[in-house]
């Protein structure tokens, strides 16, 4: 799509919506994985934080046996 296109279109917008363009498009782009810079090029994405695995929390908490079983306070109501 042309440029030209583009500011005609966002010219249409009244500026109460432009923020929330504007917003729209920084989530466009954070959808992307592209952080554009200054000068219109897109780094290539650094991960800050590790990829997780599966089963991480094994062994860190407890569950009851009878955890599915109903609490004395609602008996009345089942």
């Amino acid at each position: 799509m042309p440029y030209a296109m583009v500011e005609d279109k966002i010219a249409k917008v009244s500026p109460q919506y432009r923020g929330e363009l504007l917003a729209f498009i920084d989530f466009l782009i954070f959808k992307q994985g592209n952080d554009v810079s200054s000068d219109g090029a897109a780094p290539d994405v650094v991960r800050s934080t590790p990829k997780r695995k599966a089963g991480g929390l094994t062994g860190d908490f407890y569950m009851a046996p009878d955890f599915d079983e109903p609490l004395e306070c609602f008996k009345e109501y089942m």
